[in-house]
């Protein structure tokens, strides 16, 4: 009985020995370093601030520090290319808006492609909305395309960068009324809205929370969006305006690197999904312009392709290039 007793003793202290491994390996994967959170717009945006909440949240929940860092240039490209090559151990992920791929559908030889990232998850429908200076004296999108039509190549319209989802949808509107409107494309949101608020230009393209921060110097006549937005139900839908946008939308979303293990993108996915969903992310990001998810209708995958050929649809439908 006594040997009974001991063997038990020696098993179950076997197992409390072993018990450490055993769930050592059960756990989920974990982060060994500070976390680079790669953005492709300028210090100062809306896109900018709402990657730095995202972090600041994250952080903790990964152990690890979030570095946001802003990587400029070709319209969202060099911050693409730079997460496709860096290591595929999740460490280095995108944060960006549906603009970025639009442009790698529009470059005849990209530095990267939609192919060479792998999809986490999706943050927010962006909802890009267009505004018109108040100095025009004009009250809606009517009112404007009026205006332009009566003055053709008179005026601009700003966008945040060439080959984004304001250009693209500008050159389809012009296409659909007729309207000749310089476009002028910047690098962000940011020093679009600034000439715009210099009177550079007419009318500019951007984030919902950027372009309602000056009502007095412009107006925001329509929203890009399927529905009207909850922080903003006084801006009309293009589609309410008579401008059928069928399947497009802008959204943020997370990228890394292919290759990346499945498992890493699992736990990235899920604890950028809880951050998500805090109350007081929800309504930061509504402030900043963002419209936070109620429901992920597709796999982000799947979404990311849906979006890909709707988009490849209206830019041959309004002919746009690079150069447009």
């Amino acid at each position: 009985m006594k040997r009974r007793t001991l063997l038990n003793q020696v098993l179950m202290g076997s197992g409390a020995l072993l018990l450490p491994s055993a769930i050592a390996s059960a756990q989920s994967p974990t982060f060994t370093k500070p976390l680079r959170a790669i953005v492709p717009f300028p210090a100062g945006g809306v896109m900018d601030a709402a990657a730095r909440v995202i972090a600041d949240k994250l952080s903790p929940r990964l152990g690890q520090p979030v570095i946001v860092e802003a990587k400029t240039g070709a319209s969202g490209m060099v911050a693409a290319s730079f997460v496709a090559k860096s290591d595929p151990d999740g460490h280095t992920f995108l944060i960006m808006t549906s603009s970025i791929f639009l442009a790698m559908l529009l470059s005849k030889d990209p530095p990267v492609r939609i192919s060479d990232l792998l999809p986490v998850t999706q943050l927010f429908d962006v909802g890009i909305g267009f505004a018109v200076a108040t100095s025009l004296g004009v009250n809606d999108l009517a009112g404007y395309l009026k205006l332009v039509k009566e003055n053709p190549g008179k005026f601009s319209y700003g966008s945040y960068g060439a080959g984004t989802g304001g250009h693209i949808l500008m050159e389809v509107l012009k296409k659909r009324t007729g309207a000749q409107i310089v476009h002028v494309p910047y690098r962000g949101e940011a020093p679009a809205v600034q000439d715009l608020l210099a009177g550079q230009i007419s009318s500019v393209w951007g984030s919902m929370g950027s372009l309602t921060q000056h009502p007095q110097k412009m107006k925001v006549v329509a929203v890009a969006n399927p529905h009207r937005m909850v922080q903003f139900p006084d801006v009309p839908t293009f589609q309410e305006l008579g401008f059928a946008l069928g399947t497009l939308a802008t959204w943020g979303g997370t990228f890394t690197a292919q290759k990346t293990p499945p498992a890493i993108v699992k736990k990235l996915a899920d604890e950028i999904d809880a951050v998500m969903d805090m109350p007081d992310v929800r309504q930061k990001m509504r402030e900043f312009g963002y419209e936070p998810l109620t429901e992920r209708r597709l796999p982000f995958s799947t979404l990311v392709n849906e979006q890909a050929a709707a988009w490849k649809d209206a830019i041959d439908e309004g002919k746009v290039t690079m150069d447009s």
